[in-house]
């Protein structure tokens, strides 16, 4: 640890919460902090969630899927058994048919849009032998079909989940495989500013197998020790939680533990110019909560 002479801080952008360490004392979600000056503002007021290996959040404007109508359940499970016994083609037949007797669910159709792009991407055990686009004996003919048939379902999905990130990820994923990495990049930078979690990204994470990876503090511009702190001889660690968008801006902080106002002050300008990457699910960039620790140490 480096050592700076009295009057001068350390930021150490230590991520507790991350990875579940230490500050036991502050087990229960703090109440959120907003201070006058300096703010962004788009600064918002949310919740954090309790500590954890991996602080995933979910926006408050954000709904979960609680109606989902029986039929729909039993087509998605009857799919999901079929891809887990390595028979996903015949999982995408099961749904095609739920579709044409009228259960046009969003989560039907962002589930079969999935299971449409991993077959445009090449997944053998997703190529279909029967519906809409139904295997032709070869790959360059079936790629076009398979790509137009998911973005054709996910746009259905858009239409009713129009604040999901998770379907602008999915067709950021199909211009990809396309070849259109202008409107890949488009719809990516869209999906960043809606909702994550939730349904939508289980289902992203069960049908691609995917990991879910911690934001980190990568950087950024030391905090000034206060004067007014240095005089009266107040030091220590400032702890904050910050919201992380799926851009990785910072758009919230919440005080978990400080020694005064002054120091919070300082640590939040310094933190606000530093630079942050995501959490993420697999590539998928998803909003999440961040501890780090700034440290003001006065000298001998």
């Amino acid at each position: 640890m480096i050592h700076r002479q009295k009057g001068h801080a350390l930021l150490r952008g230590i991520l507790l919460a991350a990875f579940g360490l230490g500050l036991a004392s502050c087990a229960t979600s703090p109440v959120p902090v907003i201070v006058k000056s300096p703010v962004p503002t788009n600064m918002m007021q949310e919740t954090p969630v309790p500590d954890g290996v991996f602080r995933e959040h979910r926006l408050t404007r954000c709904q979960d899927d609680v109606d989902v109508p029986r039929a729909v359940e039993r087509y998605l499970a009857t799919s999901s058994e079929y891809f887990r016994d390595g028979s996903g083609s015949d999982g995408m037949i099961e749904l095609e048919m739920g579709l044409e007797e009228g259960h046009r669910h969003s989560l039907m159709l962002l589930t079969l849009g999935q299971l449409y792009l991993l077959a445009g991407q090449g997944n053998p055990d997703l190529l279909p032998v029967e519906g809409p686009a139904a295997d032709v004996g070869s790959y360059e003919k079936n790629k076009p079909r398979l790509l137009a048939r998911a973005r054709e379902l996910l746009t259905g999905a858009l239409a009713k989940r129009p604040e999901d990130a998770a379907v602008d990820y999915l067709l950021a994923d199909v211009a990809r495989a396309a070849g259109d990495f202008d409107e890949a990049d488009r719809l990516a930078a869209r999906g960043q500013s809606k909702c994550t979690g939730g349904r939508s990204f289980g289902l992203l994470k069960m049908y691609q197998e995917l990991y879910r990876h911690p934001p980190r503090y990568a950087g950024g511009p030391g905090p000034e020790f206060p004067q007014s702190a240095v005089n009266k001889g107040i030091g220590g660690d400032v702890v904050l939680d910050l919201l992380l968008s799926p851009a990785g801006e910072v758009q919230q902080y919440v005080v978990v533990e400080s020694p005064a106002e002054s120091l919070t002050k300082a640590a939040w300008a310094s933190l606000r110019q530093g630079r942050f990457e995501a959490a993420s699910i697999g590539k998928y960039a998803v909003w999440s909560w961040l501890r780090v620790t700034t440290a003001f140490n006065l000298g001998p």
